[in-house]
């Protein structure tokens, strides 16, 4: 009886882990490690034209302060200040924010631009800092910024004006470095140089 049990039990249980059902059962765990590994996070997200994370154009910029705390450097002058805030670990990466205040119409400075140097931040297709240019230029359309402190600093400004969105190309590597997000259509000489 025992052996007649075991007889019917051990083709069940081949059947169970069959090659078919091994295969479905990969394909399932892949496809949602792939999911889990595309997905941006809100606060990590990278909207061209509207903000990055949890900073939007146009908010007040004690909103930033607010949620990044006292920056690491700052300078103000005439209405506008740039805002720098840099990460604790050994990559320094950056998060700046300009802002201005419309002297005579507004109360309030509010933010103007935003760049990020961190690749944890990527837009919703996945681009961030460290994909090539290459790459970048898939999504957008990119017309060459001329910026003489950037090149300075061996870096390649590309801009996106349509969609509100700049890339820093590093010249040698032909990787992005930095992304600055600014409001779609803004003429490029009302931005501040960041570098």
């Amino acid at each position: 009886m025992k052996k007649t049990f075991l007889f019917m039990i051990v083709p069940l249980l081949f059947a169970c882990n069959s090659p078919a059902d091994k295969k479905v059962a990969d394909s399932a765990t892949t496809d949602t490690t792939v999911a889990i590994e595309t997905e941006v996070k809100p606060d990590q997200l990278i909207t061209p034209g509207k903000g990055i994370g949890h900073l939007t154009i146009d908010l007040p910029v004690d909103s930033a302060i607010a949620k990044l705390g006292k920056p690491d450097s700052s300078d103000a002058a005439m209405g506008s200040s740039l805002m720098a805030w840099y990460s604790k670990d050994a990559d320094k990466y950056r998060t700046a924010v300009f802002a201005r205040r419309n002297m005579g119409n507004d109360e309030v400075s509010r933010i103007k631009l935003i760049m990020v140097s961190s690749p944890w931040f990527k837009t919703d297709d996945g681009i961030a800092t460290g994909t090539t240019l290459a790459d970048i230029e898939k999504s957008y359309q990119l017309k060459p910024v001329d910026n003489t402190a950037a090149a300075k600093k061996g870096l390649l400004v590309y801009d996106d004006n349509a969609k509100g969105i700049t890339f820093d190309v590093d010249s040698a590597s032909k990787k992005c470095v930095a992304i600055t997000v600014h409001q779609a259509n803004e003429k490029p000489g009302s931005y501040i140089n960041m570098h």
